[in-house]
């Protein structure tokens, strides 16, 4: 044995023990040798063979040697070159089953193990120590043995290992339950170092030991998200926690990313390991990777959603036809609640003949291509609805369930109904559509329906032109200057325009076709036939100009009979007035008075016949500027009449300047003359109505009967006496005239006693938005 061993055994100090044995070696009780580099050993020499078993025994006991050796509790014994005992302490004895008998027998007869026998054999023989482990089956215990070989014999030490070998079985056991874990063990210190990781946490985080332990728990590597993917804060996170409550956590799910950016999703379970003064020494952690489970659940909970929300009635059959699952949206389409449906059968709402129709529909479908039918089912008293039922079978555990999706299409049916009545009246407008055509059109410019009266007229039948594009159909010029309307048509636009083909002229709308959502899918191009209207609207403008001629002809002839009348008789008034009497001189004041509003008419005649033929040419006009010179040209009226003329901005419009001066003119002195007993009162504005401007002039003066507002802006209409107001009568009419030439139009909004608003339209400049 050695000094640190037989220390251990004394409960001595080392010092103490080494001169306790050298005290012995010094009475020839102990023999000692140096073994290995520092080590040493002492054993008992042998004795003769004239002493006793006995004496020797008692010798032993006697000495200071039966003192160290009994007092050591493992096992401890001497043996001669033959292998018998020659000493035993109270461990060994006790161990073999041996008494004070045993000194002199041989330690072979102990029914030693072949490990034991062969180490003593070559312990004796290569004089070198030896320590081995060994079981020994009688006594169901292990043992480390060391052999300490001496001139004389063997001394052996023996020490009982039994439960050593018990906690490294349970150790061995624990250690293949954790590497061979289906979760990942990790044990983090209180620093926030990694003290283990075993092969299951390595493989979930996709990273080495090493690896894991490069990085904190807060590190930006690992890219922690909670459940709802969004980045989770540190105080958040398993070990924080833990440290900071020291409470174990349980189930806390969360998203950590590999080296190669997957993400994987653990459920991690920790608690804390407290050390001897009570403080948290360590932490472990059980991680498991629950990716699928929470994909699973996640699509599982959308779907949940999708049926929860889904507009659809949504329903699952057990395989005796009741209800196991409702959605609001089916219990809506029914008198009951999704609990009063539950356990239902189905027959409650689809009727008693539902196996058979659910029988005779499967028998036409399958799986991969699900039988889908309308029916009509009872929602109340004399009340139905239409659904268009779709239902699957599925097999589970020997038993068929039925999922199936209701939709209402009571609404589209009526819709349906309603647009084939809608649908056969437009098609027989279609084929009747008098003196035209309408077709439809795709992105692609084909035709893909066309129909009118007027397409066997010009031998163009719907066979031949349905399919064919707008470059088959038209000459090239004509599809040129076509493409960008029906291309446009796709952008949203429409446009109008007049065409020449064959031999004809159209008059031709090309609009966009819209779904239900307002996109654009077709475009549609109307065509009327306007060869006949064409020639009629130039024949009687070539009518008017001639009128206009006339018109403008006769009334210039007219002045000069009518300037010799007034001639004469203010020549008769001259010379004769002193000879005629009062009644005379009235007549002739009549008489010239006469000529002088005709002359006035002749001249308002005169020039309405010129608005279109003496009329300039129309140029960008600023509203402002005309009505400045307007208000100018009539300030000393504004000033007498103390009128107040309130103005807005006014637009740049396109049109004849000198023409729309007289249009202010005519309105603003109208405004001035009928403002009755109050000072006028006179509003200016301008606003956008569609694609032109909307001019108006408000007055607050003696209004307009509404019967009579379309009249006064007849030639010579008047509303009042010559002797009320002055003026021929022609003033609003040359107004409309002008307005019409500019294509616009004029009106009023009156009440008697109410004021007046007169309106015109006017197209805006051509560089003008």
């Amino acid at each position: 044995m050695t000094t640190t061993e037989i220390a251990e055994q004394l409960d001595l100090g080392r010092r103490s023990t080494h001169e306790r044995l050298e005290r012995l070696v010094d009475h020839d009780r102990l023999e000692t040798k140096n073994v290995g580099g520092n080590g040493r050993v002492w054993w008992q020499p042998s004795t003769t063979g004239q002493a006793s078993t006995k004496e020797r025994q008692q010798d032993a006991i006697d000495s200071d040697l039966g003192e160290v050796f009994d007092r050591i509790s493992d096992s401890f014994y001497a043996l001669d070159e033959a292998f018998r005992f020659r000493y035993l302490n109270d461990t060994a004895a006790e161990l073999f089953g041996l008494d004070e008998d045993a000194i002199g027998s041989d330690i072979r007869d102990q029914n030693l193990t072949e490990t034991f026998e062969n180490a003593l054999y070559e312990a004796l023989e290569t004089q070198e120590s030896a320590t081995f482990e060994d079981y020994y089956p009688p006594w169901d215990r292990w043992f480390q043995n060391t052999v300490y070989p001496s001139d004389s014999g063997l001394s052996v030490y023996t020490h009982d290992i039994t439960e050593r070998k018990r906690r490294e079985r349970e150790l061995a056991r624990y250690e293949t339950i954790v590497e061979t874990s289906p979760v990942g063990i990790t044990i983090v210190d209180d620093d926030g170092e990694l003290q283990f990781a075993n092969d299951r946490a390595e493989e979930i985080y996709g990273r080495s030991k090493d690896q894991i332990n490069d990085l904190s728990f807060d590190d930006s590597d690992w890219n922690e998200v909670d459940v709802d993917g969004g980045p989770l804060p540190d105080e958040e996170k398993p070990f924080p926690k833990i440290l900071e409550s020291g409470e174990p956590i349980f189930n806390h799910i969360s998203g950590v990313s590999r080296p190669d950016g997957e993400r994987v999703w653990v459920s991690i379970n920790g608690a804390p390991v407290y050390g001897d003064r009570g403080e948290i020494d360590s932490v472990v952690f059980t991680t498991e990777d629950i990716s699928d489970r929470f994909e699973r659940e996640r699509q599982l909970e959308q779907y949940e959603t999708v049926v929860e929300t889904a507009h659809d009635g949504i329903y699952v059959l057990d395989e005796e036809r009741r209800f196991e699952l409702v959605n609001d949206s089916f219990a809506d389409l029914t008198p009951f609640s999704r609990a009063e449906l539950r356990g239902q059968h189905a027959s409650t709402v689809f009727g008693e003949e539902f196996a058979a129709i659910e029988a005779e529909q499967w028998s036409g479908g399958s799986e991969d291509d699900p039988p889908t039918f309308e029916e009509t089912i009872d929602i109340g008293p004399g009340e139905t609805r239409s659904v268009e039922n779709r239902f699957v079978i599925l097999d589970e555990s020997g038993g068929e369930e039925r999922i199936g999706v209701l939709r209402d299409i009571t609404e589209r049916k009526a819709h349906q109904r309603k647009l084939e009545k809608s649908e056969q009246r437009y098609r027989t407008l279609v084929e009747s559509f008098p003196n035209g055509a309408i077709t439809m059109f795709t992105e692609d410019l084909r035709y893909t329906f066309a129909d009118g009266q007027i397409l066997d007229e010009i031998d163009l039948p719907v066979d031949k032109l349905e399919g064919t594009t707008i470059h088959d159909l038209y000459p090239d010029d004509l599809a040129a200057d076509l493409e960008p309307a029906f291309r446009a048509v796709f952008e949203g636009e429409s446009t109008e325009t007049d065409v020449s083909f064959l031999g004809r002229t159209w008059n031709v709308h090309i609009v966009p076709v819209r779904d239900g959502n307002g996109d654009v899918f077709m475009g549609m191009l109307v065509a009327v036939d306007i060869t006949e209207r064409n020639e009629y609207k130039r024949k009687l403008e070539e009518s008017n100009e001639r009128l206009e001629q006339f018109a403008y002809a006769a009334s210039h002839d007219l002045q000069e009979p009518l300037r010799m009348v007034t001639s004469y008789l203010q020549l008769l008034e001259q010379r004769y007035g002193d000879e005629l009497d009062e009644d005379a001189r009235e007549f002739i004041d009549y008489a010239v008075d006469g000529a002088e509003r005709m002359r006035e008419m002749i001249d308002g005649l005169l020039e309405y016949a010129r608005v279109k033929t003496r009329g300039d040419p129309f140029e960008p006009v600023e509203l402002d500027e005309v009505l400045d010179q307007v208000c100018t040209d009539l300030q000393i009226r504004i000033e007498n009449s103390d009128a107040h003329i309130g103005l807005t901005a006014l637009p740049r419009v396109n049109g004849d300047r000198g023409q729309l001066r007289q249009v202010f003119q005519n309105l603003l002195t109208n405004a001035i003359e009928y403002s009755g007993d109050n000072p006028p009162r006179i509003a200016v504005s301008a606003e956008r109505d569609g694609s032109m401007w909307r001019i108006s002039v408000h007055d607050e003066g003696i209004g307009i009967d509404p019967d009579e507002g379309d009249c006064i802006f007849e030639v010579f209409q008047r509303l009042h006496s010559r002797n009320e107001s002055e003026g021929t009568g022609i003033g609003l009419a040359l107004c409309r005239r002008i307005i019409e030439r500019h294509g616009g139009e004029i009106w009023v909004e009156s009440e008697s006693g109410e004021g007046s608003t007169f309106s015109f339209t006017l197209p805006p400049a051509h560089d003008h938005e």
